[in-house]
């Protein structure tokens, strides 16, 4: 609990108190708070003092000399200010702590002079920017951070330019979650490192392996199987990401990226255009993730939506909304039908969940059985039914 603790902040803990116990449980509001506790694990790491002061003494002396300094110059003002002490830091830990300030954290900038590396604070990439320019940039940044992918790097870049307003411009933003977000999900960001490579290989046309875990995971035909990678698709009701790729024989296959342990992008290379018509054909009457790939017929969904009263039609033009293309037939004035062509009706059962007693599935009774089983199985948890 301690470790979690280091890592997730006070806002996301919830402490009850049974007599003398202490209960404590993880909660979040999306109303009240928009941070994702998650992207903060990716900040915990392990660092041992002497790392942490090497990287600010490197600061403080490029920041102090305000010129570009060879390693040796470096070197040489650590000593003579007796900032290190030989016996635990040696000159290779310098230059590794150094090219990290360089390659990992940009902080500082190189150039050569002849066969010699000088090192430099790097230029203020903002600095033509004035205050209110920032506070824009910051408020973008504040909206975007959670609706744009991958999340980690949007929440990065808006704490690194809290930090720069507060410590270089002097200046306090008000932060009061103006922004609210529907469909927020949190637990995406530990795909978006799979996310990352899957778009490279996109961008540059690489066939790619998905790579799982044998022990803990159920193998699928593909995987572990050269595909080429088309589309990322995101299911914003249930928080999924799912890959579209193609096979060499142009089978449209779907992948879950929460199922998928690494991707392994390979040098060979595919043409991307000859897979549009096929990908549209495929996934033009997907409910969700589900692509057609043969000669068999698509399934028709029907069911009727009921409501209490006129009042609650909103609900009618919501269903219509998110069905796109559909057939609508209003029955009365409280009872509607709808059907709708999909791949495979099976994908549609969360979100036909989601509007509980007000949905009713006509067919295919094999759906009409299993939502009804469902309700039956929650109502008998419940206590309602026996």
């Amino acid at each position: 609990m301690r470790r979690i603790k280091q890592y997730i902040e006070n806002d996301f803990i919830k402490i009850d108190k049974d007599g003398k116990n202490k209960l404590l449980s993880l909660s979040y509001d999306d109303i009240s708070n928009t941070k994702n506790f998650l992207v903060n694990t990716y900040l915990s790491k392990s660092f041992t003092k002497a790392d942490i002061i090497l990287y600010y003494y490197l600061l403080l002396i490029l920041n102090y000399k305000n010129k570009p300094m060879t390693f040796s110059d470096i070197e040489n003002e650590l000593v003579s200010e007796e900032l290190i002490d030989y016996g635990n830091i040696s000159s290779k830990t310098i230059e590794r702590k150094l090219n990290e300030l360089v390659n990992s954290m940009e902080l500082v900038s190189v150039k050569k002079e002849g066969r010699v590396k000088e090192y430099y604070i790097s230029e203020d990439i903002l600095k033509e920017l004035d205050n209110e320019e920032i506070l824009n940039l910051y408020n973008i940044v504040d909206l975007y951070k959670n609706i744009i992918f991958p999340n980690v790097s949007g929440h990065y870049f808006y704490d690194t330019l809290r930090d720069y307003m507060e410590f270089e411009r002097n200046i306090i933003p008000n932060d009061n979650n103006c922004f609210q977000y529907k469909n927020l999900h949190f637990h995406p960001v530990i795909e978006e490192e799979l996310i990352l490579k899957i778009m490279t290989a996109i961008e540059n046309r690489n066939e790619i392996r998905l790579k799982i875990n044998y022990k803990t995971t159920h193998v699928k035909r593909y995987d572990n199987q050269a595909i080429r990678p088309f589309k990322l698709r995101y299911d914003i009701e249930c928080g999924r990401f799912y890959v579209f790729s193609f096979t060499s024989t142009g089978r449209c296959v779907s992948a879950r990226l929460d199922r998928k342990d690494d991707v392994e992008v390979l040098k060979t290379r595919f043409n991307y255009d000859e897979y549009e018509e096929k990908y549209k054909l495929a996934m033009e009457k997907s409910f969700s993730s589900v692509p057609h790939n043969s000669d068999a017929p698509y399934e028709e969904v029907e069911f009727e939506v009921n409501i209490n009263s006129v009042n609650e039609y909103y609900i009618v033009e919501k269903i219509k909304g998110e069905l796109e293309e559909c057939t609508f037939e209003e029955i009365s004035n409280t009872k509607y039908s709808f059907k709708k062509i999909v791949n495979d009706s099976w994908e549609m059962i969360p979100w036909i969940r989601k509007y509980g007693g007000y949905l009713r599935v006509i067919s295919p009774r094999y759906l009409h059985r299993k939502i009804k089983q469902d309700w039956e199985d929650m109502l008998n948890n419940y206590g309602v039914i026996s």
